[in-house]
């Protein structure tokens, strides 16, 4: 499964159209469709986004920025992140996953659970001097609440965009 692939079907679990998965990450919205009814099939989506948003619904913009950057240029992302967090390619991917979602179940994370919470041990602690906290889920996984998702897309995109070319 290529990057743009677990891209989109993270996106379009968390509800977001198949039209803006598709601007998001480039993809024809045919291509996209296909991609997404066999993932689906395949168990991996629950079901299919709707095809747009609906008329005067509020969007995010830095979610889909910043997983059109992710797609794009996943190396300027990493780097922001490990300049604003001092956060590891990996823990920055775990980051990416809970921003992505409103709570995570450690089942949806491919590494061994004591893995992921080491990892989220440094993240949190990267995390603190910021005032963003990774909240547990007992039995369950993570989650990041949705403030704390805000100001994290916003303090990364900020260096992306801040950064040199």
């Amino acid at each position: 499964m290529s990057s743009v692939e677990a891209i989109a079907i993270r996106l379009a679990d968390e509800g977001v159209p198949l039209r803006a998965i598709a601007r998001a990450t480039n993809t024809p919205s045919d291509q996209l469709r296909t991609k997404l009814r066999e993932a689906r099939d395949e168990g991996r989506l629950l079901d299919l986004p709707k095809e747009d948003w609906p008329p005067g619904f509020p969007r995010d913009q830095r979610a889909l920025q910043l997983s059109r950057m992710v797609t794009q240029n996943p190396e300027a992302v990493t780097l922001a992140a490990n300049h604003v967090f001092g956060l590891t390619a990996t823990e920055v991917t775990l980051l990416m996953t809970l921003i992505q979602s409103p709570d995570v179940p450690k089942e949806r994370i491919s590494m061994a659970p004591r893995t992921i919470d080491v990892h989220i041990c440094h993240i949190r602690k990267a995390l603190a001097p910021f005032g963003i906290a990774i909240g547990t889920i007992w039995g369950y996984g993570y989650q990041l609440s949705e403030p704390h998702r805000r100001k994290v897309m916003d303090l990364i995109l900020s260096r992306v965009q801040g950064a040199p070319a």
